[in-house]
């Protein structure tokens, strides 16, 4: 009985520490610059449009940007300091 405790206790760790460990796996995806301090991945300023506000948010970036031919939009600001736009990527 003493070693079924450790054996269960030891898979416990385990699945503990394989489902941590996959956390940064799921975020990594796609890392973009929002005055964070994150890198980007070839996150553009170029095509930033209107600002963004509590009336105009991340659902009317995306469907601007989609009605202007690009393939996604989204508000985002260089600096914490400068108000966030919607921005259109291409990619």
């Amino acid at each position: 009985m003493g070693s079924t405790k450790t054996f269960m206790t030891c898979l416990l760790v385990l699945t503990l520490a394989v489902s941590l460990s996959n956390l940064n796996v799921l975020v990594s995806g796609k890392l973009q610059k929002h005055g964070t301090g994150a890198e980007t991945e070839k996150f553009s300023y170029e095509n930033c449009y209107a600002l963004c506000t509590d009336s105009y948010d991340w659902w009317e970036c995306q469907n601007d940007c989609a009605h202007k031919g690009y393939h996604t939009g989204e508000c985002a600001s260089p600096s914490p300091k400068v108000p966030k736009k919607c921005c259109c990527q291409k990619f």
